[in-house]
């Protein structure tokens, strides 16, 4: 059950609703990027750290074993997104 609400898309910044259509595209879904962008400035940085260190090849862990990680811990916490 998702405790937090969602940002609706037209509210987000525009370089976060890109970020949304860019997230959908390589991952096939953004509904996470609109319960982040509760705080829009702290999530901008969050966003430069992720897409530079975690979703890179390259830092020794792969983005399929990222969004693999990713995606059991939601599993895991009964998580709808």
């Amino acid at each position: 059950m998702l405790r937090i609400s969602k940002v609706p898309y037209e509210e987000l910044p525009p370089e976060l609703q890109q970020t949304m259509h860019m997230s959908d595209e390589a991952l096939g879904g953004s509904e996470w990027i609109q319960v982040f962008s509760q705080t829009p400035d702290l999530y901008r940085d969050f966003v430069r750290f992720y897409y530079d260190h975690i979703m890179a090849e390259g830092d020794g862990i792969s983005v399929k074993l990222t969004e693999l990680v990713r995606r059991k811990v939601a599993l895991n916490n009964q998580c709808s997104l």
